[in-house]
């Protein structure tokens, strides 16, 4: 029990971490976000890295956050149902539910790998040094390479899915046990 109790501790505590640093992305996408709006707007001199830079952040920023959300439990409910029962019968709910989440996780993480996958083996005509680099590179002039990105959608898809993994073992334990597992 006591691993169990350490590995859900890591889980948590890796989405916790994720979350904080997924904040400092979010200030760094509002700089370039600023800079590219002052740069097109007031100079009249866009940039292609700045958009770009902005949207495979945010891209990050979006599939990252799922697990520090789901820590808290910030995901979407049906309150008028959900909200007036009681704490035990919410627990039953979640668990319930629960399985609508497994089968949405556990296909995002699937899908999100193959598509991962598919953008790492392909040849975008990338180059260090002069020689060929394996992986998909944007089609814009800038060019930055997106596998990595896009690596990041399985990885926070297992997160997300090892964080519902903690709140399944925890409401089990407190359906069985009628108390919160400490």
């Amino acid at each position: 029990m006591d691993r169990l109790k350490r590995f859900m501790l890591a889980v948590e505590k890796i989405n916790m971490f994720t979350g904080k640093v997924m904040t400092i992305l979010l200030f760094l996408a509002i700089i370039i976000i600023s800079f590219e709006v002052t740069m097109r707007y007031v100079f009249n001199r866009p940039t292609n890295w700045g958009h770009e830079s902005m949207v495979l952040l945010l891209a990050i920023l979006y599939v990252f956050l799922g697990g520090y959300c789901h820590y808290y439990r910030a995901h979407v409910r049906v309150d008028v149902f959900y909200a007036s029962r009681s704490p035990r019968t919410q627990v039953v709910l979640d668990l319930f539910t629960s399985m609508f989440f497994f089968i949405y996780a556990g296909a995002f993480t699937y899908t999100s790998w193959k598509f991962y996958w598919s953008s790492q083996t392909m040849l975008g005509g990338g180059k260090i040094f002069g020689l060929e680099v394996p992986g998909e590179i944007s089609l814009t002039d800038w060019a930055p390479p997106i596998y990595g990105v896009k690596f990041m959608m399985p990885l926070a898809g297992l997160m997300l899915l090892l964080q519902g993994l903690n709140w399944f073992i925890r409401d089990i334990h407190i359906v069985i046990t009628g108390r919160e597992m400490r």
